[in-house]
């Protein structure tokens, strides 16, 4: 009899899960567009862009608009202007150096951003800040690897790594952490890496340390294989734009049952127009970059990493 009356539990169950399956189209009204800016400024020599569309539609699945006919100039704190150019109309404006060995950006110097767009005025203002040298990449192999590393599509043994670097002495220094496996970037939600000086949120106690082992590991999100190229990028950012990635990472992150009412995320581009009549959203940001690549060779990796 118990077991009856499980299964007519079961079927009454499922039908009112089913029946919760209806779609709801949401009406969301459609807000004035504005600018969206992204792009940052390196010291690595070569090309710089900054990337100019327009915003969308809660709800869009469509590609933005590119802005395109504005006039985009970059001037460094001694006087000198970049002009940026987007040859090829669809919103990529960028800045080709006069030698292939000309770069940009300096450490120390402040870079302001000016773009001339639909009848306004915008301007966004960064200092390129120092970077250290990643020291080494290390790996070991692994054959139980860490639960986030287990999907179907990723290896389920591999060489599990970690990278060394030590941060400045001085309190404040950020820092973003880019990762490629075979020279693709792991750009997703999760691949979002960010440090304050050697820790992972703002605090005074990591000054002048060895970066933490969450920073370390947070390298490899899946397992690499023999021949596998693995580059690391660790690049300064300023204080102001790892408040932007905090907030960014934890809107891409903000979902679920128990998620919370989406919160606008910080921008530095003002519009200085007389009268400004469109705001815009994004980020202009400048980067010192320290890189380092290894090639996975069963012959070179580790026992143990060190602490």
């Amino acid at each position: 009899m118990k077991s009856i009356i499980k299964y007519i539990f079961s079927i009454f169950l499922s039908v009112s899960l089913m029946s919760c399956e209806d779609v709801i189209q949401l009406n969301v009204p459609e807000t004035e567009k504005y600018l969206v800016v992204e792009g940052t400024i390196t010291n690595v020599a070569g090309e710089q862009f900054i990337k100019l569309t327009e915003s969308q539609a809660l709800l869009s699945t469509t590609a933005p608009n590119a802005v395109t006919n504005a006039t985009v100039k970059v001037t460094d704190n001694t006087g000198r202007v970049y002009e940026f150019k987007d040859t090829k109309n669809e919103g990529k404006y960028i800045w080709t150096p006069s030698t292939a060995t000309e770069a940009m950006g300096a450490i120390g110097k402040t870079y302001t951003l000016r773009i001339d767009a639909d009848g306004e005025s915008y301007q966004a203002v960064s200092e390129l800040k120092r970077v250290p040298k990643i020291d080494s990449i290390v790996y070991k192999y692994e054959d139980s690897p860490r639960v986030n590393q287990t999907a179907d599509n990723k290896p389920k043994q591999g060489y599990d790594a970690n990278f060394y670097a030590k941060d400045f002495v001085g309190v404040g220094d950020c820092y973003r952490v880019k990762v490629y496996k075979n020279g693709k970037m792991f750009s997703g939600a999760d691949n979002i890496v960010i440090a304050y000086d050697a820790l992972l949120n703002k605090s005074s106690v990591g000054d002048g340390l060895m970066f933490i082992l969450p920073l370390r590991r947070a390298i490899s999100p899946e397992l690499y294989l023999e021949n596998d190229k693995l580059k690391v990028e660790l690049n300064s950012i300023t204080e102001p734009h790892f408040d932007f990635w905090t907030q960014f990472r934890t809107e891409l992150n903000n979902t679920g049952l128990f998620s919370t009412p989406a919160a606008r995320i910080p921008c530095n581009v003002i519009n200085i127009s007389a009268t400004p009549k469109k705001q815009a959203a994004g980020w202009f940001g400048t980067s010192a970059v320290s890189t380092l690549e290894v090639t996975i060779d069963k012959n070179k990796a580790v026992k143990q990493f060190n602490d």
